[in-house]
């Protein structure tokens, strides 16, 4: 068995096929010696006890006269029948010979010697050697019971030559079909295990090449029988959902078996593969296309693991920021491109070498080890935003911000991995930073002051010309109106020019106090329920009416007499009063103004609307700015402060609505308001 144990697999499959054949030309032999050869004796055997039975019939029938003659009369045809009979011999009861037939040559050799011959009864028979073949001998004894009452015995001998001849025949027969069966099994058993082991052989090299790390090999040998190599070798940054299958269909489908009839190719690329389309039963075919798609399933986990590792590698050199890991016995394990230039080592002179607490002040390792396992900077085993210090090849102690993480396996640390950052230039910058913004804070208390002592002078020289300014205003007004006597064509043409004058300066004043008011928080606020046709809009209307009468503006109102709104009705009439003077300002002379107001749920709209040149699209952006005045407004030569739009946007606001400007240039302005219920 052991030297069994040390032959091939081909060897062993032929010397087992030997060995079986062998087998069963020994069982032939047997059935030949066993059964076949004692059937054709017992027919021999048979034949000639009913040949003995016969002659002693006829000596029986013989009464009288010349016996011999008579018997061999008789017996004479039997010869000639039985090619086979040799002699028959009559005995009588002395069993001394009293009749001879047959061949002189078996005289000799015949006799009873050979029969036990004692009581026995019915016929003997005796299987005798020849100089040339064996005869076969019987002996039929008549006890003398019938006529003529004498006993007597017959002894015939039959040649059993044809018996040996049957028996050389078939052990010639069996020898020479067991030779030809021989070869004809060696052959084939040769050639089919030569099938078998090839591509076992084919499997065992490439098993082998594997074994000694030759992957590259074994992948370059399969990749041109297998077309969905490429792509399981696909870039795995690049892949996303890849058509590539988990696992070879051809080895899913029928377990093993391969392609059904009429299967669709699961892939593309599986119509080029001939395990789809010479696929058949076989298992070895099977196990040689598994092995095939393992090695490249590894080739291209190979491919990607050291593409995932590639990766990973510039990844962590790309950080400009410092990582490091070390072991559980505090040796570096990791260390990226950021830590070696903030640190100044190389990775030859770190990994494997040297312990992580070198790189800290005395006993900050062991302060940072603690705060990791606390929950001061994060979760037990997370450090996050820890202010530290490290030092460098050089001695430098470089202040950093290190965060960390503990990686544990089974509840047993097997690393620990820290991302720290340079805060030297942050903490440069912060220190300019912080000068920067001390003389910020400085210029911006000299700003306040500047505009606090700015608002007060504003507020105090427009309220001190308020006065003189309304007086004049008034003394102008009497003179026009002709109360101290009629006026020549130029006087009363200069008075209205003092007067136009004079409420330019008394608006203008009026905005510069809302101004003051606005900038310093002491605009009040006071809604209450306001009809608006009533108090606001109609005031408006009829403090603006000879103005409109000069410049012959036909004016359209549309509001609801009955509506009403939550807001200050003082602050709201100066709103519309800057909304219609400017479209009266602004706007076609002889032009439109729709002035609109509707209740829209929980939502007032206002709109005022005039005809003229509009507003060009990119200063719709502008006209709500404090001291703004458009282009087109610079070329009109009406004067204004830029105040007015600043001022209504800031008493919508404080409103808690919102006004916006739509223009058509060369058509159309219309301001928009939208205030909620208040």
């Amino acid at each position: 068995m052991h030297l069994l144990s040390r032959l091939n697999f081909q060897t062993k499959i032929i010397l087992i096929t030997l060995a079986m054949v062998t087998l069963v030309v020994i069982t032939g032999a047997v059935a030949i010696d066993r059964v076949i050869l004692p059937a054709i004796e017992a027919d021999v055997h048979d034949r000639t006890w009913k040949v003995a039975q016969g002659v002693l019939a006829q000596i029986r029938e013989i009464r009288d006269g010349d016996r011999d003659a008579q018997l061999r009369t008789r017996l004479g045809p039997l010869f000639s029948v039985l090619p086979k009979l040799l002699y028959i011999e009559v005995l009588d009861r002395d069993d001394r010979p009293s009749f001879w037939m047959g061949e002189d040559r078996c005289r000799e050799e015949a006799g009873v010697a050979g029969f036990d011959i004692g009581t026995q009864s019915g016929p003997l028979l005796v299987k005798r050697p020849s100089s040339d073949y064996p005869i076969y001998e019987v002996l039929l004894r008549d006890p003398g019971e019938s006529p003529p009452q004498t006993a007597l015995a017959v002894h015939i001998g039959f040649c059993a030559k044809s018996l040996e001849q049957i028996s050389n025949q078939l052990f010639r027969v069996l020898f020479i079909v067991t030779l030809i069966v021989l070869a004809i099994s060696f052959f084939i058993t040769r050639g089919f295990t030569r099938m078998i082991t090839r591509p076992v052989d084919r499997l065992m090299r490439m098993t082998y090449m594997l074994a000694r790390g030759e992957l590259e090999d074994v992948v370059r040998e399969v990749e041109q029988e297998l077309p969905c190599w490429q792509k399981l070798k696909d870039d795995f940054l690049l892949r996303g959902d890849s058509e590539a299958p988990g696992f070879c269909p051809m080895l899913i489908a029928g377990k093993g078996k391969g392609a059904a009839p009429g299967m669709e190719p699961p892939y593309p690329f599986c119509s080029r593969c001939e395990a789809f389309r010479y696929s058949t039963g076989d298992e070895l075919s099977s196990l040689t296309l598994g092995f095939k798609y393992m090695a490249a399933k590894l080739g291209a986990y190979e491919r990607q693991l050291r593409q995932h590792y590639e990766f990973e590698e510039r990844l962590l050199d790309a950080c400009p920021d410092g990582i490091m890991a070390n072991d559980r016995h505090g040796r570096v394990i990791l260390y990226n491109k950021g830590a070696e230039r903030l640190l100044g080592y190389t990775p030859a002179e770190v990994l494997h070498k040297l312990p992580v607490q070198d790189f800290y002040p005395e006993g900050e390792a062991q302060a940072i080890k603690k705060a990791l396992l606390s929950d001061e900077h994060g979760a037990p085993g997370t450090l996050l935003g820890y202010n530290t210090r490290i030092i460098s090849k050089d001695g430098r102690t470089i202040p950093i911000r290190l965060s960390a993480a503990r990686l544990s396996k089974d509840d047993h640390e097997i690393a620990v991995v820290g991302y720290f950052q340079d805060l030297t230039e942050l903490r440069r910058h912060m220190s300019k930073l912080v000068e920067a913004n001390i003389r910020l804070r400085e210029a911006n208390e000299h700003v306040s002051r500047l505009n606090r002592r700015y608002l007060e002078m504003l507020s105090f020289v427009t309220h001190e010309l308020k006065s003189p300014i309304a007086n004049s205003y008034m003394s102008a007004n009497a003179l026009r109106q002709e109360i101290f006597g009629e006026l020549a064509r130029e006087q009363s043409l200069m008075v209205d020019a003092i007067c136009r004058n004079l409420e330019q300066s008394m608006e203008m004043i009026k905005h510069y106090l809302d101004l003051s008011r606005i900038e310093k928080d002491e605009l009040p606020v006071q809604p209450r329920p306001t009809r608006l046709m009533k108090e606001i809009v109609q005031p408006v209307i009829d403090a603006l009416g000879g103005t409109m009468l000069e410049r012959r503006v036909s004016i359209c109102i549309d509001v609801p007499p009955e509506l009403e709104w939550n807001l200050d009705a003082e602050l709201f009439r100066s709103v519309f009063g800057n909304l219609v003077n400017n479209a009266m300002k602004y706007g076609d002379e002889s032009g439109r103004i729709r002035i609109t107001i509707r209740e829209m749920g929980d939502q007032c709209r206002m709109e005022v609307w005039n005809s003229g040149p509009g507003i060009r699209e990119e200063d719709l952006g502008k006209v709500f700015r404090k001291f703004e005045r458009l282009q087109a407004s610079r070329h009109h030569s009406t004067r204004g402060t830029g105040l007015g739009l600043f001022i209504t946007k800031a008493i919508v606001e404080r409103h808690q609505g919102k006004i916006w400007v739509e223009s058509r240039e060369g058509e159309w302005t219309a301001f928009i308001i939208e205030l909620p219920k208040g």
